[in-house]
């Protein structure tokens, strides 16, 4: 089995990989995002951010099979539930 541990500093990108196998690792491969990747939410494909306003809050919309932003809170049934955990 083998283990990595990847870190950053700055502008560079280290990996470490240590191997309890006498061959190693067969293959690694580092991924670096390019600069022109972007990761805002409103780009996620199952996100739609056309109207945004101050305040908006995210909801599933089932018809769509995405998550939207909206400044009300709908309910199909009526029922409108929210439970903010336990503290």
């Amino acid at each position: 089995m083998a283990t990595a541990k990847i870190s950053s500093s700055n502008s560079s990108l280290r990996a470490q990989i240590n191997s309890n196998n006498s061959s190693g690792p067969k293959q690694v491969s580092v991924t670096v995002p390019s600069s022109g990747a972007t990761s805002a939410f409103k780009s996620l494909n199952d996100v739609n951010a056309t109207s945004l306003e101050d305040g908006a809050l995210i909801q599933y919309d089932s018809a769509t099979d995405k998550f939207i932003t909206k400044t009300t809170i709908d309910t199909a049934t009526g029922t409108l539930k929210l439970s903010g955990g336990n503290f």
